[in-house]
């Protein structure tokens, strides 16, 4: 039951009970629900009853709040026209305020059908057929399937890599913005498939060139709660980024809802809200899903929250599991740092193979199904690929110990 208290969300039957436990060890059933990552699977890796590490969501089940809160409203049987009201909207600030530590007020959420629907939006609004959007490969691909699809040109500021780490070209950023055909930047924060999260030094210089080149900047922060070592600054509120920065949000990939159309955005500045609500609305939003409107009251409380934790402690030991075994096994592949999102990001170049010859060892011999490097940089992703770690421990051991017997068969592991 959702109850108001001196101005103050909370959930009643939400409340963290003390010592609570959570289970992210029982695979979720993806059989006969037309899910996407258990179609794609091959056909290999399926039979020996494994797990693909392709994809990026989670082999688990999403938090048991969210689930009672979806459900109960299922059985109120009420599926009308939704609108964002304080029932919605009070749960995201007071998320915002105690997991990312960002203050926000109610009139700057913005609730749209999902992330890449507002980037779409976004290279609506921002330009024309023709015209340009900026990405930093390695990244995620459907930022450039968007503008593909809108008829625009996709610019790339490569991110530079040393040793594994990667960080931004500000020289070529600045070469980018300063082309008047250029007026849109997609962020990733924190990086997908890197693994980056972009501290606040870092993000004020793209707020300086943003306002510099009048070029706005959409910030897709769908992994912002899954950090590691330091949190993950929200881009809209920084000091300076207002009048060109709107920030996304969304259940995706914390709660493991990529399949479900709902983002929201932050907006501080009024100009730019409207004139993006304005848009959103000529693209055709209507209302908020009312299962989602649920969900999110379900996701934004404090076992939610007690729930987001518990993952990250499990994704984490997952990393830091995945690491020794390289370090032990097989050195000469890297890894890059892992600061945030649920993704590795992996190097395997020191073992000769092009893109063709890595998958066949991978998916052929070792039933170790991967996501291709260039998936996120079609001139320089080979030699690499994404791994998704948001799976049980035990699925992940037998993973590897296959990796480690082919790995050895190959004469490469010791």
């Amino acid at each position: 039951m959702l109850i108001y208290k001196n101005n103050e969300y909370f959930c009643e039957a939400m409340k963290v009970t003390k010592n609570q436990k959570f289970d992210f060890e029982t695979l979720v059933d993806r059989k006969n629900i037309g899910n996407l990552k258990n179609m794609v699977c091959s056909e290999a890796v399926r039979a020996a009853g494994l797990l693909s590490y392709n994809g990026a969501e989670a082999d688990y089940r999403t938090a048991p709040s969210v689930i009672r809160a979806m459900t109960e409203r299922v059985q109120n049987g009420l599926f009308g026209f939704t609108l964002a009201d304080d029932a919605y909207l009070d749960p995201i600030v007071w998320w915002m305020e105690t997991q990312r530590g960002v203050k926000i007020e109610k009139e700057w959420i913005v609730p749209t059908l999902g992330m890449i629907f507002s980037v779409a939006t976004a290279i609506r609004l921002t330009t024309e057929p023709g015209e340009g959007i900026i990405v930093q490969p390695p990244v995620y691909h459907r930022y450039e399937q968007a503008a593909d699809r809108l008829g625009r040109r996709t610019v790339y500021n490569r991110l530079t890599e040393k040793d594994g780490v990667y960080s931004m070209d500000f020289e070529d950023l600045e070469h980018c913005m300063a082309d008047e055909h250029n007026r849109l930047f997609v962020l990733c924060n924190p990086q997908n498939p890197t693994g980056n999260v972009w501290d606040e030094d870092t993000l004020l210089r793209v707020v300086e060139l943003s306002n510099k080149y009048g070029v706005y900047v959409i910030s897709d922060e769908i992994f912002g709660e899954v950090t590691f070592r330091h949190r993950c600054p929200m881009y809209a509120v920084l000091p300076g980024a207002a009048k060109y920065g709107i920030s996304e949000t969304s259940l995706g990939k914390t709660f493991n809802f990529t399949g479900e159309n709902l983002a929201n955005l932050i907006i501080p500045d009024g100009e730019l809200r409207e004139r993006f609500i304005a848009q959103r609305n000529a693209d055709h939003f209507g209302s908020i899903d009312p299962v989602l409107h649920a969900a999110v009251q379900g996701a934004y409380c404090p076992e939610g929250a007690a729930w987001k934790d518990a993952q990250l402690e499990h994704i984490n030991g997952n990393a830091e599991y995945i690491l020794a075994f390289f370090r032990e096994h097989l050195p000469q592949v890297r890894i890059s740092p892992f600061e945030g999102s649920f993704v590795l990001w992996i190097d395997w170049r020191a073992l000769g193979l092009d893109e063709p010859e890595l998958m066949r060892f991978l998916k052929g011999e070792a039933l170790f199904e991967l996501d291709e490097g260039t998936h996120y940089d079609s001139e320089r992703g080979s030699g690499f690929t994404r791994m998704n770690i948001s799976c049980p421990r035990r699925e992940l051991e037998k993973s590897l110990a296959l990796l480690l017997e082919a790995a050895k068969k190959r004469g490469w592991a010791r």
